[in-house]
């Protein structure tokens, strides 16, 4: 068995939560680490790890080498809630508004997040990332998972997996109302500012341009079709 060596910048990169998750993925597969060198490490303000770009010799069960360059980002969450007005009977998917610094555009998205060291707990970030955004409160309890597993972004360089959970609430019209007219949420330590938006699928998807709308749109009706939840 070839001698696996480990290059570290700092004493602390192989315990990062992000790190030992990513390398459990690559020995679960049956691949074989022979060296992780770290070109650069982006931490938070709190000093936790947010990305890595890493230069790896990394084998596979097959004994052939794969691509050298891995970005970590770590997995993450996203929640496709229905929203109904208990009074009106209206129904509304609750999403979210912000701009992002990959296009400089003002995001049409459902509300998400990173589980940065949390990486054993995508529930209970999801539903503190919901409340996060939304300034609606939910607990784990009331998500349901879109799918048995976490599905992976852009394998070729990147390790991001995304959990998919689903969410059907009812709100009486004092509620509701605050949310169609673009409340605004977010944490701006964290350069969040977000509004609220209530929307239909068909204005959804006509406007929204990421990838994980459109999916989590398709997850959601397949999963609330299987359990007749949704009219």
């Amino acid at each position: 068995m070839a001698l696996i060596t480990f290059l570290f910048m700092n004493q602390s990169f192989e315990n990062e939560p992000k790190i030992r998750a990513w390398m459990k993925l690559l020995r679960d597969a049956g691949c074989t680490i022979r060296k992780i060198e770290p070109l650069n490490l982006l931490r938070k303000k709190n000093g936790e790890l947010l990305f890595a770009l890493l230069d790896t010799d990394i084998r596979s069960p097959e004994g052939h080498g794969l691509p050298n360059i891995a970005f970590i980002r770590g997995d993450a969450c996203l929640i496709v809630t229905l929203v109904r007005n208990r009074g009106t009977g209206e129904e509304r998917f609750l999403m979210v508004r912000q701009r992002r610094v990959g296009n400089g555009s003002n995001s049409l998205e459902f509300p998400a997040g990173m589980l940065d060291k949390d990486v054993d707990d995508p529930g209970g970030v999801a539903a503190r990332e919901f409340t996060e955004e939304t300034g609606i409160k939910v607990t784990t309890a009331d998500l349901f998972p879109l799918c048995d597993r976490k599905l992976f972004s852009s394998v070729g360089a990147c390790d991001e997996g995304i959990y998919y959970y689903g969410c059907i609430m009812e709100l009486d019209d004092a509620a509701w109302r605050p949310l169609s007219e673009g409340r605004g949420a977010g944490n701006p330590s964290e350069e969040e500012h977000i509004s609220v938006a209530l929307m239909s699928r068909k204005e959804a998807e006509k406007e929204a341009a990421s990838l994980q709308v459109h999916l989590g749109f398709y997850l959601f009706e397949a999963s609330c079709k299987k359990n007749m939840t949704i009219r």
